[in-house]
């Protein structure tokens, strides 16, 4: 396994969370946005796709939503998300969910509800099947290959030739995850026996699939990509309430993060990049950037103050049910038992894992803002 160390170690061509690239620039305007993911991105919760005898997921209940919408819509977050931030920096609408239903044939593609874009990401998606190794999920019909397959039905209803299809591509943009957290979330927190090895050995299946939806994505017209790397995932109060340790080597004295699966973390970013370099070579014609979420993550750890969170709160959740990082599984934010805080901006996690709106701010701000803000989309 790699050192540990290799966490600290960020690569000089990183610029404004993007990887420097031979690869052609992306368009200087969009006329939409499509992304894909699981909770970190999704702005809607499809009740059906919920095992036989659960309830909807957490994120369709309050508190969440009420810092901006006032009100759950499907975001896990108490507001606005990575997406959101993009899609208002593009100047695009705030993308609405799809789960493959049929647009009407009669409808105009420049007045149907997804002409700028949708949002394909499902709660507790997998970028792995459910039927392959690690790929168990709390919901069905929701991988990253359903979600693909979703887009293309989407797409053939609105530009049913393959001309309008490619003319329409590339003027649109692919926002490919966040992908593969809950493949690794579920193989380490749901099988006891499973070895830390085994969970490993999940990154390169996980990376070569981003890699292999990408090639498919390109085949089938979408020539401009951003593919985010991981979280720093032993930042996650889930993570640290499940692996607490009593050795403090386990934890990284400036963030106070589980130093194994912020390895982890980088691990996979660094196999994910290499995959993105490997399709950048074979085809030259289409833009395909990383976009650093984990350095962002890192950083607001590192100098809270500088970002209006305060340092004592910065590893626990906004939202939740007490213990050293207030995260009890029995109780998780949306359920009976848990409460959220009176001040999320002061807080880096609104939930087990997933990010404050004013962390989002950050992350998008960082990664994006500086590359697509003065964008504006353009006109059919």
């Amino acid at each position: 396994m790699a050192p540990f160390v290799a966490i600290l170690l960020f690569l000089p061509f990183l610029a404004a969370g993007f990887t420097a690239a031979a690869a052609p620039p992306p368009s200087k305007c969009y006329t939409s946005l499509f992304s894909f993911g699981d909770s970190a991105t999704a702005t809607g919760i499809q009740k059906t796709d919920n095992t036989p005898g659960t309830t909807a997921p957490h994120c369709a209940f309050p508190p969440y939503g009420e810092s901006f919408f006032h009100k759950p819509t499907g975001r896990c977050s108490d507001g606005r998300t990575i997406v959101d931030f993009l899609s208002q920096y593009l100047r695009l609408p705030l993308l609405p969910p799809y789960w493959g239903e049929t647009i009407p044939a009669a409808a105009n593609a420049t007045k149907n509800p997804y002409s700028h874009g949708a949002n394909l990401a499902v709660v507790s998606a997998t970028a792995l099947d459910s039927n392959e190794t690690g790929g168990a999920s709390g919901c069905r019909n929701c991988s990253l290959s359903v979600q693909i397959n979703r887009f293309k039905t989407l797409i053939n209803s609105l530009h049913p030739t393959s001309a309008k299809r490619r003319a329409y591509l590339k003027k649109s943009l692919i926002l490919l995850g966040e992908i593969g957290g809950v493949d690794y979330q579920r193989a380490s927190f749901r099988n006891t026996t499973t070895s830390q090895s085994q969970v490993e050995s999940l990154i390169p299946l996980v990376t070569k699939r981003i890699g292999a939806v990408i090639e498919d994505l390109i085949e089938f017209g979408a020539v401009n990509f951003v593919v985010p790397g991981d979280f720093p995932k032993g930042c996650f109060p889930s993570y640290l309430t499940k692996f607490q340790s009593s050795n403090q080597s386990d934890y990284d004295p400036t963030t106070g993060c589980l130093v194994y699966h912020n390895w982890f973390s980088a691990r996979h970013n660094k196999l994910l990049k290499k995959e993105i370099e490997r399709i950048r070579k074979l085809h030259r014609h289409v833009s395909v950037r990383y976009a650093d979420y984990f350095s962002t993550g890192i950083r607001m750890h590192r100098n809270p103050e500088k970002y209006g969170i305060v340092k004592a709160t910065m590893n626990k959740a906004c939202c939740g049910a007490g213990g050293p990082y207030n995260y009890n599984p029995a109780a998780v934010c949306g359920r009976v038992g848990a409460v959220a805080c009176g001040n999320p901006k002061a807080y880096i996690k609104w939930d087990d894992h997933h990010y404050t709106e004013a962390a989002n701010r950050v992350i998008a701000g960082a990664v994006f803002k500086r590359r697509f803000q003065y964008r504006t989309a353009c006109r059919n």
